[in-house]
């Protein structure tokens, strides 16, 4: 607009300057005519405008209403008295950890960590990052509502992170806190993901990067996990001693199961058969009739 208004000057003083001198036939008329051919050049930014890839110009009316958007990278034409508003549509960057100083920059933003109380009650400190995208043909909406990306980013975005993070973290325990945190992540995304999908926003990636309990905690967690080791070790030994002794107790019934068929399987027939194919394989038989006292010398 500004431009605008230095053109109209720069014109209106040539005119005048070049009017004179040719009323009063004065030399030098066409020194006049500078200021307008600077003005004409200047008056130039004020009619185009260019659109990068990856971001939306909106287009503002002097009076304050809408005249559309531009979503197409390249120069476009206006009107000298309208103003062009940009949004980044690239994946925009919200990043709370820590102590950091909050800072702003388009659609992105820097800051503190989180505090949060989970379902047992405890609080924490998270450090929580998440990219988001944003669709074109809502950026006429999201100016309306909250004028330019920057403020919106620090009024909307920013405090709705904070907030859902908040409320996912209530569904979970501190043990699942700790150890799981891939469920909080996939919690909260899913509820940033719903909520701003009606606003033309893309959730593209939430990552829960540090989960932060205070000292006394970690401790009562640490000795819980120490007790569980303790507990699944002696779990695990009992199961080895209990495999050993049904593996022996199997293997004894198997001793007496073949005993068994073994003392079935010798009747008196079989022993007599037994009896006769020792003999038969005998090199030197000799025979003693039943009660016969017989007395064998060795040389």
């Amino acid at each position: 607009m500004i431009w605008f208004i230095v053109s109209i000057v720069l014109l209106l003083f040539s005119a005048v300057i070049t009017g004179v001198a040719l009323s009063n036939n004065v030399k030098g008329a066409g020194i006049g005519l500078i200021p307008g051919l600077i003005g004409l050049l200047l008056l130039i930014p004020s009619c185009l405008y260019s659109v990068d890839v990856g971001e939306v110009a909106v287009i503002r009316n002097m009076g304050g209403s809408l005249a559309g958007h531009s979503e197409d990278a390249g120069f476009h034409l206006k009107t000298p008295w309208q103003s062009v508003i940009k949004y980044d549509t690239r994946n925009n960057l919200i990043n709370f950890y820590k102590d950091t100083d909050y800072k702003y920059e388009g659609g992105s933003a820097v800051g503190k960590q989180v505090t949060v109380n989970d379902k047992s009650g405890a609080s924490a400190d998270i450090d929580i990052q998440v990219n988001y995208s944003l669709d074109p043909s809502a950026a006429e909406y999201l100016y309306s509502e909250y004028g330019k990306q920057q403020t919106f980013t620090q009024n909307y975005i920013s405090n709705d992170l904070r907030s859902v993070a908040r409320e996912q973290s209530g569904r979970f325990d501190t043990l699942t806190m700790l150890t799981n945190r891939g469920e909080y992540t996939k919690a909260v995304q899913e509820a940033l993901a719903a909520k701003w999908k009606k606003i033309g926003l893309t959730v593209e990636q939430v990552s829960v990067q540090d989960v932060r309990y205070g000292d006394e905690i970690v401790k009562k967690y640490n000795e819980a996990q120490a007790a569980e080791i303790d507990r699944q070790k002696a779990l695990n030994e009992q199961e080895v001693a209990k495999t050993e002794a049904e593996t022996k107790k199997i293997k004894a019934q198997g001793e007496a199961d073949a005993n068994a068929v073994l003392n079935e399987s010798l009747t008196d027939n079989v022993l007599k058969q037994h009896y006769i194919d020792a003999l038969s394989n005998a090199d030197q038989l000799v025979v003693v009739p039943d009660g016969a006292d017989t007395l064998v010398q060795t040389k």
